[in-house]
């Protein structure tokens, strides 16, 4: 009787939240006015400083998401924030270089609809595979993409509210055309950072925060310290780091612990995790207790909290890659019905902030 009970509560609450989110989705919508500007324009979300360098603000992350689909079809977002039971306040996208340049303002305006930021991972390539040295370091620094560039920050300038810009990110592994391969060097990417960030000050894109996110230093990734342009370039400082159980089980401190303390000492700047997740465990982990609830839980209310304290952004990776990436696995918090509870649950301490600012 009393789980009956419990079960039927549970679906009135779930039903109210989906509500309000449906609610909040439809009278706002993502719209852009007639003038060119934004509908959310003026809301919090639009215009709030962040908490992250509030020295007043109390101690908490935001959340966030990459939820594929998104924000092109943004009832992918609301399936994920039903089963997370919380909204988010950061929303992820991916854009590459090529193409004509045209900025998705309409899907800008509807992530701030939701009183959340997007966060836009900004690739130097072509993902449909043209000769990746169009977007090399040195063809950056030599000025050959400046129109593209400028025409970007004009974009987000005319915009006008906070973008979180994630700008060729883990160039410390050997996996991405800008990062350590082919000759690259340290000073050369950071050239190519400080060129990309002046034009946008040129341009007067001052709502974009540059968000520098190499990758954990131990994921067969040399040390990330001479990459950094600097503080006067760089808002947020990030890494990006995930648990691969079947190859070996590692708990939020052990992947994050050395890189973080790197890090911190690198900068004072506000510290996001801008990609994690976790697998789930092999029958023999799940044994000793090695679980990808039990590893959601740890992370969110006892590791992040206490282990952590610069941390103010989570950003978690829920994109099914089982058999799509070496090393890929189901990260979705959907991957099981227990991992799902432990996030929702997590979710909602008051340590995780689920709207900007």
């Amino acid at each position: 009787m009393i789980a009956r009970v419990l079960v039927a509560l549970l679906a009135v609450a779930t039903a109210a939240f989906g509500q309000r989110v449906a609610a909040a989705r439809l009278s706002a919508g993502g719209h852009i006015l007639s003038d060119g500007t934004c509908d959310a324009a003026g809301q919090p979300a639009f215009t709030g400083q962040s908490r992250a360098t509030d020295p007043n603000a109390p101690p908490g992350v935001y959340l966030g998401v990459w939820q594929p689909g998104v924000p092109d079809d943004m009832s992918q977002l609301d399936a994920f924030e039903r089963d997370a039971g919380t909204s988010v306040a950061i929303v992820m996208l991916w854009n590459d270089w090529a193409g004509n340049g045209t900025l998705d303002v309409a899907g800008l305006c509807a992530i701030a609809d939701r009183g959340a930021v997007p966060l836009i991972t900004w690739m130097p390539t072509d993902w449909q595979g043209a000769d990746p040295s169009t977007y090399s370091l040195n063809s950056i620094i030599a000025g050959k993409h400046d129109d593209y560039i400028t025409d970007w920050a004009r974009q987000l300038a005319n915009y006008g509210g906070p973008v979180l810009l994630r700008f060729a990110h883990e160039m410390n592994g050997d996996w991405y055309g800008w990062a350590n391969r082919n000759g690259n060097t340290p000073a050369q990417y950071v050239a190519a950072w400080q060129r990309v960030h002046d034009i946008f000050v040129e341009q007067g894109a001052s709502n974009v925060q540059w968000v520098w996110s190499p990758n954990v230093a131990d994921d067969s990734a040399v040390d990330f310290a001479p990459y950094y342009p600097g503080d006067s370039d760089v808002d947020w400082v990030a890494l990006d780091g995930y648990n691969r159980g079947p190859q070996i089980w590692r708990w939020f401190t052990q992947i994050f612990g050395s890189s973080y303390d790197q890090l911190t000492k690198l900068s004072s700047k506000p510290v996001m995790i801008a990609e994690v997740s976790t697998s789930e465990a092999l029958p023999q982990q799940a044994a000793l207790d090695d679980t990808k609830a039990k590893w959601i839980t740890s992370a969110f209310t006892d590791e992040i909290p206490h282990r952590f304290p610069a941390i103010r952004a989570v950003v978690w990776f829920n994109e099914d890659k089982s058999g799509e990436e070496n090393g890929g696995y189901d990260w979705r918090i959907e991957s099981s019905r227990a991992a799902q509870r432990a996030f929702s649950r997590a979710a909602a301490s008051s340590y995780i902030w689920t709207s900007w600012p």
